[in-house]
């Protein structure tokens, strides 16, 4: 009897001493599996990242300021000034009349009084007088294929032909001139009257020019002065041209 009253005793203490479990009691994070801990990780990445996108974003009172321009660069080309040439600009001295970027469908381009390139025809025309060699005169006639659309008569190329045959003419009746062209010197070409726009229906044409008479091609022969007259000189692209170089009402 004593003995089972000493067992109890004990089991009664030994319940006492050991802790009991909170009813509610998990597992540590800790002690979790590692693929179940990897969620929790990047889920906090992506959060920090979308706070520090959020940090860096403009307040809205600061939104004008941060907004990139619209269209720059066409904006920018619109705004900036042009620098292509205006109606009654003339080419640079190396511009070739004939390329696209300075040629005008109404050929409205007046060309300089004084070039080089204008210089270096007349001198041509002079050699060609001297020598009475017309070929070399070529360069400051006016060529052919601009020629057919520019006039409105029936059959401009047949025109173009006896223009250019009286052209011819003319440089050696001016050689005629004088018995002797020894010691001649080329001076320089003067533009005659102020150029005046003849506009398309004038002169029987279809396309508008500018148009001056009676140029002075100077010269030098004996120490003296001389000079021969050019009639009439035409524009084509900004460059002058021969049309009628001698008096053609007398022929």
């Amino acid at each position: 009897m004593i003995k089972q009253v000493i067992a109890t005793a004990l089991a009664v203490v030994a319940g006492c001493a050991a802790p009991t479990p909170a009813p509610d009691a998990r597992p540590a994070e800790s002690a979790r599996p590692s693929s179940v801990g990897a969620a929790p990780t990047a889920a906090a990445a992506t959060a920090g990242a979308s706070a520090a996108e959020v940090a860096s974003a403009p307040r809205p009172e600061d939104a004008s300021a941060a907004e990139p321009p619209q269209d720059g660069g066409d904006r920018a080309a619109a705004d900036a000034p042009d620098a292509s040439p205006g109606p009654g600009a003339a080419p640079s001295a190396g511009a070739d009349p004939s390329a696209a970027t300075s040629a005008r469908a109404d050929n409205k381009i007046l060309p300089a009084l004084e070039s080089e390139e204008l210089t270096a025809r007349a001198s041509a025309l002079f050699d060609a007088i001297v020598k009475k060699e017309p070929a070399l005169a070529e360069p400051f006639w006016f060529p052919k294929e601009p020629f057919i659309p520019l006039k409105d008569v029936k059959d401009p190329g047949k025109y173009w032909d006896n223009l250019h045959a009286a052209y011819v003419n003319d440089v050696k009746s001016m050689h005629r001139k004088r018995k002797s062209w020894e010691g001649a010197r080329f001076v320089g070409f003067v533009v005659g009257s102020k150029p005046k726009w003849v506009p398309p229906g004038d002169e029987v044409n279809k396309i508008g020019y500018y148009r001056s008479f009676h140029g002075k091609l100077k010269y030098e022969i004996d120490g003296k002065p001389a000079s021969l007259d050019v009639h009439t000189i035409i524009s084509w692209q900004g460059r002058w041209y021969i049309t009628h170089l001698g008096d053609f009402k007398k022929r």
